[in-house]
């Protein structure tokens, strides 16, 4: 090779180290392509903010040194004890923690009583049901019994029976008085009044007495509100449709039929109030004069009380045609009718 070709062969080799060397220092020896700005290109003048200048910093007026008021001592309040749970007061109410700083009185609490609650009310009596009157009697009855000591024995003497009865009220008026032998050994005459009203359920005493001559012996003051009957000055619980002995024998002749069986009545002479279990025994014929006449039989008896009959005559307004008691002591007294309407 000729010395010309070689010298331009090295100037080459340097040359190309020299590149190398300068690409190895830059860090990389490849650039990729400018990305390619499409067309066409919008330009926009835009106007730049003015620049803002910056006011001078005001001085500040130095601060004036603040004087701390005096700080109150704190006073801690108790907290108002709870009531207590139970309804009766605590006898001694439980000691609450104080500071020493503040000693806070504390007053014991005394719970309000409960108060009962009312009583019930006392249930109201309820009287039984009874059982409608049948029938009612005439405004005015005249009745003359007469008055026999025993079954069929002797002739004590009569009694006249009045009857009235007005604006639902009624007076019943027995006057016994002795006839024939027996006036020689009694005198006077034995006088039972029995007043009170009439309702649907038959005869309502108010009041019944007795008296000889111008003296009353026994009396009855029924109390139907009150439920109590004053004989005398003694009182006693009054059963409903309790009758006196003198009114009974007619309420029995409104509120009893044939079909009537048994029934509890309590029946007072003004000195004491029984009670009599009464029964239906049936019809039974009775001569009056010369004729006979029909009747329906009740009894009421009372173990160691003694009875008492009656004879109702349906012909004769179902009044009582006869009455018979017999007393604790064996005493027997009959009524039989003698007139009638």
């Amino acid at each position: 090779m000729p010395r010309a070709h070689r010298i331009l062969a090295s100037a080459l080799l340097i040359s190309l180290a020299i590149h190398l060397l300068m690409l190895a220092s830059a860090g990389t020896w490849w650039t990729p392509p400018a990305e390619e700005v499409p067309f066409p290109i919008e330009a926009n003048l835009v106007t730049p903010p003015a620049k803002v200048v910056p006011a001078p910093p005001v001085a500040k007026p130095r601060p004036k040194a603040i004087q701390a008021a005096p700080v109150a001592p704190k006073t801690v309040e108790t907290p108002e004890p709870r009531p207590p749970v139970a309804p009766e007061p605590s006898p001694e109410p439980s000691p609450v923690a104080t500071p020493p700083a503040a000693v806070v009185a504390i007053e014991p609490v005394i719970a309000t009583p409960i108060p009962p609650p009312p009583p019930a009310p006392e249930p109201a009596v309820v009287e039984p049901a009874l059982p409608p009157a049948l029938r009612q009697l005439p405004e005015r009855l005249n009745l003359r019994y007469a008055v026999r000591a025993g079954d069929g024995g002797f002739n004590l003497g009569q009694a006249i029976y009045s009857w009235q009865r007005r604006d639902g009220h009624y007076t019943l008026v027995s006057i016994a008085q002795a006839t024939g032998l027996a006036s020689l050994f009694v005198s006077g005459k034995l006088v039972q009044t029995s007043e009170g009203t009439i309702t649907a359920h038959g005869l309502r005493p108010e009041q019944y007495w007795l008296s000889r001559g111008e003296r009353k012996q026994d009396t009855a003051r029924f109390d139907w509100d009150a439920r109590r009957l004053v004989q005398g000055n003694t009182g006693v619980e009054l059963p409903t449709a309790s009758q006196d002995v003198l009114s009974f024998p007619f309420h029995l002749a409104m509120t009893v039929g044939s079909l009537t069986t048994e029934w509890t009545l309590a029946v007072t002479n003004g000195r004491k109030l029984r009670e009599y279990q009464f029964r239906n025994l049936g019809q039974e014929r009775l001569a009056q004069g010369a004729s006979e006449i029909d009747t329906l039989h009740l009894q009421g008896s009372r173990s160691g009380e003694g009875t008492l009959d009656v004879w109702l005559a349906p012909s004769r307004h179902w009044l009582p045609l006869r009455i018979r008691t017999l007393d604790q002591k064996g005493k027997v007294m009959v009524l039989s009718l003698e007139e009638a309407p």
